[in-house]
C-alpha cells in the first residue's frame, strides 16, 4: 500500500507508515476500471451455422453461368441458321426467323436450367464452383417451388445487367434481391469438399466446349449447304438503283412521302434458272395493317445480281417497321430491316 505522505511501498493491511509514520487510508476494494465503448460490432447473421455468400462470389458465379448460355446460344444458334437461313462468314446473323427460334430455345434452357438446378441441387453450376449454395432462411433446402419462385423474379431483378438485384441485395440484412425475399431464400458459402467442386469445374468446361466447339463443327457443313443452293452476298435498300446495279441513297430509313423502295443485290452459287424470290412485310405499322403482314412479293431468275421496289401508296407509306425477306430456292437467304417515318 502507497503512503500518501511520502509515497513509499508498505506491507498492505498496515495502519502507519514504515518510513515516515503518518497515518495510512483503510484499504477498500477499488472497482475494475471501465472502457466507454465506442461502437458496436454487429456480427455477421448465420443461416444454420453458415455465413451468407459474398456479393463478389455471387456475382462471378453469375458470370460462369452466363458462359453457360453463352454456349448454348452458339450451339442453336448456329443449327438454327443451317436450318433457317442466317449463316455469316464468321458466324450467324442476330436477326430474323433463324435467330428468334434461337432465342426462344435458350431462353427456355436458360430458365429451366436456373430453375431445376438450384430447386434440386441448391445451386447452378456457377455456384458450385464458388462454393455458394441457396437456401431456405431457415437453413433447409429449397426445393423446386421456392426455387421457381426466386427465378421468376429474375424478370426484375435483372433489369439494367442485375443492377436491380444488387442495389437491393447490399441493403438487405440478409443480403437479399427480390426474388430471394419473395420466396424466403438466401445465398450463404458452403464448402462441401474439393471433389464437388473439381467435378462442377470439369462439367461446366465440358459444356462450354461442347456449345462452342459443335457451333465451329456446323459452320463449314453450314457454308457447303449454301454454296449449294447459292447465297446473298449483297442486298442494300436505297431511293433508286442505277442501270449497273448500284443502289443510289442507301439507307434503312425512308420517310412517309418517299416515292419507292428500292432493294439490289448480288447472289453466287446460283444457277440461272433458280427462282429468287423478295417479299416485301410490315412487321408494325399500327392500325394501317395487321402484323406480318405481307405488301407484295416479286420472283425473278438468271443472272447474279437482282433488282426489286416497292412503290409508295397513294397516300405515302404508313409508318413503322418493315423488313425485305430475300428468298432463293423458297429458302430464306437473307432479310433487310427498315423503317419509315414522318418528317
Amino acid at each position: 500500500m502507497f503512503c500518501p505522505a511520502c509515497g513509499n511501498d508498505n506491507v498492505s493491511g498496515s495502519q502507519t507508515c514504515s518510513k515516515c509514520g503518518a497515518a495510512l487510508p483503510d484499504s477498500a476494494t477499488i472497482p475494475p476500471p471501465t472502457v466507454a465503448s465506442t461502437g458496436q460490432t454487429k456480427a455477421a447473421p448465420l443461416i444454420a451455422g453458415a455465413a451468407l455468400a459474398a456479393m463478389g462470389d455471387r456475382a462471378i458465379a453469375t458470370i460462369l453461368d452466363w458462359a453457360v448460355g453463352g454456349a448454348a446460344f452458339a450451339l442453336v444458334g448456329m443449327w438454327a441458321a443451317v436450318r433457317w437461313g442466317g449463316v455469316t462468314r464468321n458466324g450467324f446473323e442476330l436477326y430474323g426467323s433463324a435467330a428468334i427460334v434461337a432465342f426462344g430455345i435458350v431462353g427456355i434452357f436458360g430458365f429451366l436450367y436456373l430453375w431445376i438446378m438450384e430447386g434440386v441441387f441448391g445451386a447452378t453450376l456457377g455456384k458450385f464452383i464458388l462454393n455458394v449454395r441457396v437456401r431456405r432462411t431457415d437453413g433447409s433446402t429449397i426445393g423446386l417451388r421456392q426455387s421457381l419462385l426466386r427465378n421468376l423474379w429474375r424478370l426484375i431483378d435483372g433489369i439494367g445487367i442485375y443492377l436491380v438485384g444488387f442495389l437491393v441485395a447490399i441493403f438487405s440484412r440478409l443480403k437479399q434481391r427480390l426474388g430471394d425475399h419473395m420466396a424466403k431464400t438466401v445465398v450463404v458459402q458452403k464448402d462441401p469438399g474439393p471433389l464437388p467442386r473439381a467435378v462442377a469445374v470439369a462439367v461446366w468446361a465440358a459444356v462450354i466446349g461442347v456449345g462452342f466447339l459443335g457451333a465451329y463443327r456446323l459452320h463449314p457443313s453450314a457454308e457447303a449447304a449454301a454454296a449449294r443452293v447459292g447465297r446473298v452476298i449483297r442486298a442494300e435498300l436505297g431511293s433508286d438503283r442505277t442501270a449497273d446495279y448500284e443502289i443510289v441513297n442507301p439507307s434503312g430509313e425512308f420517310f412517309t412521302d418517299t416515292p419507292q423502295i428500292v432493294a439490289v443485290g448480288e447472289v453466287e452459287g446460283v444457277d440461272p434458272g433458280v427462282s429468287i424470290k423478295a417479299v416485301w412485310i410490315a412487321d408494325d405499322i399500327g392500325d394501317a395493317a395487321p402484323p406480318h403482314y405481307e405488301i407484295a412479293e416479286k420472283s425473278f431468275s438468271g443472272g447474279t445480281e437482282f433488282s426489286a421496289h416497292l412503290s409508295s401508296p397513294t397516300n405515302g407509306w404508313p409508318a413503322g417497321r418493315y423488313h425485305l425477306e430475300i428468298y432463293i430456292r423458297d429458302k430464306l437467304a437473307k432479310q433487310l430491316p427498315f423503317t419509315i417515318k414522318q418528317r
